[in-house]
């Protein structure tokens, strides 16, 4: 049973997250020219409003002034109002947004999946920020008082996150921070490939969970995927849709590498079949902060390096020395 729990609130924390001229209602739109347009605007001081962003499934969401109060629903988004400085405008956040520490004064409003809609609206708030998890009833509920209502669907590639960056800092008047944490993310980002470009390619395993609850890692169409790619790693599961796996796949792809959250190092190493793995027996299944991987937002980046540097030590140990 905690296993099951633990793998239901693995994919509720998956799923949250998610230019050319500017009109006077500013739409946000990914294109292949995001990278070029970002640069183009970098030096933007405040937001003109209303704009129109984009939220899930296409939807245009228009915000008519600037909010001032602002409940997040998800963990990477409430991750992403303090990187963008933003922090004064939190009201509320769900039990599960617990980074930076300093939030966890900030006001809950219950889960991700069953927010508590009473205490959301006793907080007065002028926008709510939510993931694709976030009922349509609560929203019609919410948009019903008053309230705007913006829900970023889940990205699967890795330069989705800077569209969810952008856009959240059109939305709170912090577009130029949002720009310097993008081009922060791509130089580091960038400076990782680079280094690991010439080694050749370490074979790689994420347990996302694992036992008798079944196998699941993340497969070649997902986000994660894109994460450890970045950091020079080979996914073994990169032919595998989703998240669902086989023990009888992983014992045959036997990774050079496996990773693995603290709370599950433990257990994973000691448990048949695992335990007869090549990456156990030669001690090389490293532990990571998981939310470094499964939240959409700047802290990705760091997951990259900390990565490259379990799979390249020898790339990475003049420069720590």
């Amino acid at each position: 049973m905690k296993k099951v729990t633990k793998l239901l609130l693995f994919f509720i924390l998956i799923a949250l997250v998610g230019c050319g001229e500017k009109p006077k209602e500013t739409t946000i739109i990914e294109t292949e020219e995001t990278r070029e347009n970002l640069n183009e605007e970098k030096n933007t001081e405040k937001v003109s409003y209303p704009v129109v962003v984009e939220g899930a499934n296409g939807e245009e969401v228009k915000i008519e002034q600037e909010p001032l109060r602002v409940v997040s629903v998800g963990p990477n988004i409430t991750e992403l109002i303090y990187s963008l400085g933003a922090q004064e405008k939190l009201v509320g956040r769900t039990e599960y947004c617990d980074y930076p520490e300093e939030v966890l004064s900030v006001d809950t409003i219950g889960t991700l999946y069953t927010p508590d809609i009473e205490k959301i609206l006793s907080l007065e708030p002028d926008l709510v920020i939510a993931s694709t998890l976030f009922l349509e009833e609560s929203k019609k509920q919410l948009e019903d008082m008053g309230i705007s209502v913006l829900v970023f669907h889940e990205e699967t590639k890795l330069e989705g996150v800077y569209q969810i960056i952008t856009t959240l800092g059109t939305v709170l008047n912090r577009e130029k921070r949002s720009l310097e944490i993008v081009e922060d993310m791509q130089k580091r980002i960038a400076a990782v490939t680079e280094k690991v470009q010439q080694m050749s390619p370490v074979s790689i395993y994420y347990v996302v969970s694992y036992g008798e609850g079944g196998d699941f890692t993340a497969g070649g169409d997902t986000f994660i995927h894109q994460i450890l790619t970045a950091a020079g790693g080979k996914n073994v599961a990169e032919e595998s849709k989703g998240w669902s796996y086989s023990v009888e796949q992983l014992l045959e792809d036997d990774p050079d590498v496996i990773l693995v959250s603290e709370r599950d190092y433990a257990g994973f190493i000691e448990l048949a079949p695992y335990s007869e793995l090549r990456a156990v027996k030669e001690g090389r299944v490293y532990t990571i902060d998981e939310n470094l991987l499964n939240r959409q937002c700047d802290r990705n980046v760091d997951a990259i390096e900390e990565i490259a540097k379990m799979l390249y030590p020898e790339l990475f140990s003049k420069e720590e020395s």
